[in-house]
């Protein structure tokens, strides 16, 4: 049984601990490979002991791999997605970030889940994907989101509109700094931060966010996640900068781009004993309130 283990080079809290994880698969019985540029850089900081397999996201047979571990925080993970594309391999998310709503799996539990894993014990949830399309094909051959996609002004320059269709019918034009399309996954992130809801993962549902909207009345609106919507991005600027995840590219005014649902599923692996409603209560501290007590 073979695992990849991916990572960025740069430093986090889980670097120190990056032997003890190889060891642990190791002993567990796994044969691990390593993203080659954060093998290198685990080396050159005397991370580990010893060059390991290593793997490129232009030479990786990702199919031959029992599952992907993230090391680092969710933006980490959100990576990964680029790497498994519609392969169905599953994705371990070990938190390294500062709060971590996708990356929930401690270091401490490394092992253990590694022994869920080889006994089929484990949780498989399927998050549900954004699908982009612009006529230039500007995110190339893969153009998906597992959190949101995202427009927004270029620089300081005055406010954006933004026009909105859905499922063909006009909905709004906003007039903002930008509009966020998030999934249930991306609820917690960008949107949440912009006064977006919560969406529950396998609800269904996708959110469209404006950010800082110059309309009060308006306000972030859940939708079917099979709809599509349309949206086009005008204002006085020549370009304005498109985001899918971490991925960013230039558009241009009146450029039409396409959000719709994408026809494969990301898969997130977590134990058993995790569930989106503990992370929620764990992450935000929810209940901790000394009337609860």
């Amino acid at each position: 049984m073979k695992i990849a283990i991916y990572g960025k080079p740069y430093k986090n809290q889980l670097n120190t601990s990056i032997q003890n994880i190889l060891d642990t698969a190791k002993k567990a019985g796994f044969e691990v490979v390593i993203y080659e540029r954060f093998a290198k850089f685990l080396k050159d900081e005397g991370h580990i002991d010893k060059s390991f397999p290593t793997f490129s996201r232009k030479n990786v047979a990702i199919e031959a791999f029992q599952c992907l571990v993230s090391v680092g925080g969710d933006g980490t993970l959100l990576d990964t997605l680029t790497i498994v594309k519609d392969s169905g391999v599953p994705v371990i998310g070990l938190n390294a970030g500062r709060l971590g709503f996708i990356t929930s799996v401690s270091i401490d539990e490394f092992e253990a889940i590694l022994k869920d894993i080889k006994e089929e014990k484990i949780t498989c949830d399927e998050r549900t994907l954004l699908k982009v399309e612009t006529k230039r094909k500007i995110f190339g051959d893969f153009p998906y989101a597992l959190n949101e996609l995202t427009i927004l002004k270029k620089d300081s320059a005055s406010m954006i509109s933004i026009a909105c269709h859905l499922n063909g019918e006009f909905l709004n034009t906003y007039w903002a700094d930008g509009i966020i399309v998030a999934t249930p996954t991306g609820s917690t992130a960008y949107s949440l931060s912009c006064g977006g809801p919560i969406i529950v993962p396998g609800s269904e549902n996708a959110v469209i966010t404006p950010i800082a909207p110059h309309n009060l009345n308006v306000r972030p609106l859940v939708i079917s996640n099979d709809s599509e919507l349309q949206l086009a991005a005008d204002g006085r600027s020549e370009e304005f900068l498109i985001s899918l995840d971490s991925r960013s590219r230039t558009i241009y005014p009146g450029e039409i781009v396409r959000i719709s649902k994408a026809p494969f599923t990301f898969k997130l692996l977590r134990p058993n004993r995790h569930s989106f409603i503990s992370t929620l209560r764990n992450k935000l501290a929810w209940g901790f309130d000394k009337r609860n007590d």
